[in-house]
């Protein structure tokens, strides 16, 4: 309850430190990168 205090408290988010953040973020946001790259023509077109 404390950490939960104390989180609330500050007005932070809770950031577990054996997660890597942006190796999910990537992971999740790279197809639509992907996709748009492709669409404005940065990448080239595959079937």
């Amino acid at each position: 309850m404390k950490i939960v205090y104390v989180l609330l408290a500050r007005r932070v988010p809770y950031r577990d430190d054996t997660v890597d953040y942006e190796a999910l973020a990537v992971e999740r946001k790279a197809p639509r990168w992907i996709r748009q790259l492709k669409k404005f023509g940065h990448l080239p077109q595959t079937a």
